[in-house]
């Protein structure tokens, strides 16, 4: 029996979405895994929810169906002999939705219903587990590229299939005339809403798994199984609609910043520099302005952000304050600057998918600090630009020289890198997702808290720092942090 008909926004919405729910599921469970009748199960789920739902929640809601099944919780029948099925299922998942689907931390984490800390931390125990294996950043672009190749060749199979279809279905198809560039979480939401069906054409650009040629008999080596693919660079795209997708494109800030800007040294890595020579960290700062309603916005900006006007209402303030400083960059830019920034744009464009998640990853730790950390970090920066390369080449040894975790807390800014450490006895031994919901609670304590948190935690016994681990992490999410604020209150 065929199935029904669809309507057309949501027809071409599961034609681009589709291939990669195909590969990731492939990829999680196994080769042996059914996934054409996984998939048919999901397509008939979302299309019971779809018509209730916002077009903007469509991505969410779909991926959170499809990672809800069973059968991605456990492999299917025999798995190759490869590194990615050596992961604890739930670190290899966290690893495909960056290689696969491309979401960042924060929408991942919000997929996977858990925080982004914790997202953070399945991801960097999956690298540190790979890494154990000789499997490098270098493997990980190669897989990438068998992804990306696999997914063409799936994309290019549905439209085999769709070519045999009945005429009045062919209008329902997506354009894929030229990739059109994919916001965060908040901005994926937004694409869709505002163009579901142009927005396809990257739905569709993703990775998909096995890699073409691939045999699931024998072992498959981190270096030897998969072939590096090229990627394909951007189809030319007019100067008005790049101009148009770079101003609302969320990575603007990332693409429009110099070589030297202060978060390409890494904000982990300054944070530490920062404390370990000294150097003054100001008192926090005012917290941001409120966000813009789009009435209150001059005209010229208004004119530039038009294409997302009508989601506007329901964007996060962050987003909106980010979407109105960049149509005021690129209004004051002059042409020079302005065909720059085309310019580089084309090129980011190009990069990898693994490149410009790296960038994206550290632009949003820098985007994280508040003004006053940020406003250290630069003075840092440029104290650490001024030393001879010996000298920058060994505090960078230094730094590297430090225990992984360690590394990773002055991630999160040298406030709370520097007060994480009388903290981590409450971490200590428990998995690492349990770990990042507890560093997840920590952080929305205020800097005194943590402080007498830390006190508290020194002056308890290993069952005391055990039943409050127990029941902070009992708790809801929601309830965590005033947990841990209790446990720090005088006694």
């Amino acid at each position: 029996m065929s199935e029904p008909t669809l309507p057309p926004a949501l027809g071409a919405f599961l034609r681009g979405i589709e291939p990669r729910a195909r590969v990731l599921a492939r990829a999680q469970a196994g080769p042996a895994l059914d996934a054409e009748a996984l998939l048919r199960e999901v397509r008939g789920r979302f299309a019971e929810r779809a018509p209730r739902l916002p077009v903007a929640e469509w991505p969410l809601r779909y991926w959170g169906l499809l990672l809800a099944r069973d059968e991605l919780a456990r492999p299917g029948g025999a798995t190759p002999a490869h590194p990615l099925y050596r992961l604890a299922h739930t670190r290899r998942l966290a690893l495909l939705l960056r290689l696969v689907v491309g979401l960042e931390p924060a929408g991942a984490a919000r997929v996977l219903g858990v925080s982004e800390t914790a997202y953070r931390a399945l991801w960097a125990d999956a690298e540190d587990k790979l890494a154990e294996m000789d499997v490098g950043p270098d493997v990980l672009l190669r897989w990438q590229s068998g992804f990306q190749q696999e997914v063409r060749a799936d994309g290019a199979g549905d439209d085999a299939r769709r070519a045999a279809e009945p005429a009045a279905s062919a209008g329902m198809r997506a354009p894929r005339d030229r990739p059109r560039p994919r916001w965060r979480p908040t901005g994926l939401q937004i694409g869709l809403a505002l163009a579901a069906i142009a927005l396809l054409a990257v739905l569709a650009a993703t990775f998909v798994w096995p890699p073409a040629g691939a045999s699931s008999e024998g072992p498959a080596g981190p270096a030897d199984d998969l072939v590096a693919a090229p990627l394909a660079a951007p189809a030319a795209a007019s100067r008005r609609d790049l101009d148009a997708d770079l101003v609302v494109d969320p990575d603007f800030s990332v693409v429009a910043a110099a070589a030297d800007a202060p978060w390409r040294q890494g904000v982990a890595f300054l944070s530490w520099w920062l404390l370990e020579r000294g150097m003054s960290l100001p008192a926090p700062g005012p917290p941001p302005a409120s966000a813009p309603e789009w009435s209150a916005l001059p005209s010229p900006v208004q004119a530039l952000l038009a294409p997302v006007r009508s989601a506007w209402p329901a964007l996060d303030a962050e987003t909106r304050r980010a979407l109105r400083a960049q149509a005021e960059a690129w209004l004051g830019a002059d042409g020079a600057r302005r065909a720059a920034l085309r310019e580089a744009y084309r090129a980011w464009l190009a990069l990898p998918a693994l490149e410009r998640a790296g960038a994206r990853a550290a632009y949003a730790e820098w985007r994280a600090l508040d003004a006053s950390e940020q406003q250290a970090l630069a003075a840092a920066a440029q104290a650490f630009a001024a030393l001879p390369v010996e000298t920058q080449q060994a505090e960078r040894a230094a730094f590297a020289a430090l225990p992984p975790q360690r590394q990773r807390d002055w991630a999160l800014g040298p406030r709370l890198g520097r007060e994480l450490p009388g903290l981590r006895p409450l971490l200590a031994f428990v998995p690492a997702a349990d770990q990042a919901a507890l560093s997840a609670a920590i952080e929305g304590l205020g800097a005194d808290t943590r402080a007498a948190l830390a006190e508290r935690i020194a002056a308890m016994g290993t069952a005391e720092r055990a039943a409050l681990r127990a029941r902070v992490l009992a708790a809801p999410s929601d309830r965590r942090a005033a947990l841990l604020a209790e446990a720090a209150a005088p006694r």
